[in-house]
């Protein structure tokens, strides 16, 4: 329950922090237009709104991704992680061996557990590479992504607070190493029977 509550504050202020505020600035740019004096000033106006509404559309699709990625359904674990890759800004290197089909609720667990751990990686820990490893072994995944950053992560901050709430709810183990200097290591160990 923590878990979800976490990921619904952090939907939430997705929301109203990027997509709410880029409504209003599109809202201001279309306004602009109608008061403008000269085509050439619509015009401009209106290039600047069109490239607004596709950033935002864009962080959109980004938000709808944190909340459920749907290629877990269609794809499976290892497309969806590949996802979280091609969106990353740095080099994400990914092993995969769980062949096997995994619980759901697992598939989700290790999906946001990767996702959180790039995107913290990408913002904070000034990493220019990022390596995940996802091993399926006697009916545990394990999990593990490490960064090059500067490490100093906070443990208890709340992405990794909400991901250990998660990993918890299916009897699992979330560890964070990340010393000053770096690297970052996050693994999670999660049962799948």
């Amino acid at each position: 329950m923590q878990a979800i509550d976490t990921e619904r504050r952090r939907i939430e202020r997705d929301l109203h922090d990027g997509i709410q505020q880029r409504l209003v600035a599109l809202g201001m740019l279309l306004g602009r237009v109608r008061r403008g004096r000269s085509p050439e000033q619509a015009d401009a106006l209106l290039r600047q709104a069109h490239q607004e509404a596709q950033d935002m559309l864009a962080e959109l699709r980004e938000v709808t991704w944190r909340i459920y990625p749907s290629a877990l359904d269609s794809l499976g674990l290892k497309e969806a992680l590949a996802g979280v890759s091609e969106r990353s800004g740095i080099p994400v290197r990914t092993e995969f061996e769980a062949d096997a089909e995994l619980p759901q609720p697992v598939k989700v667990a290790a999906y946001f557990m990767v996702s959180e751990s790039v995107t913290n990686a990408v913002k904070h820990s000034r990493a220019t590479a990022v390596f995940v490893r996802v091993v399926l072994r006697g009916g545990m995944l394990a999990v593990r992504v490490q960064d090059n950053g500067r490490g100093g992560a906070d443990p208890s901050g709340s992405g990794l607070s909400g991901l250990r709430s998660r990993v918890a709810a299916l009897d699992g183990a979330l560890h964070v190493d990340s010393p000053d200097g770096g690297p970052t290591t996050v693994t999670a160990e999660l049962p799948c029977a």
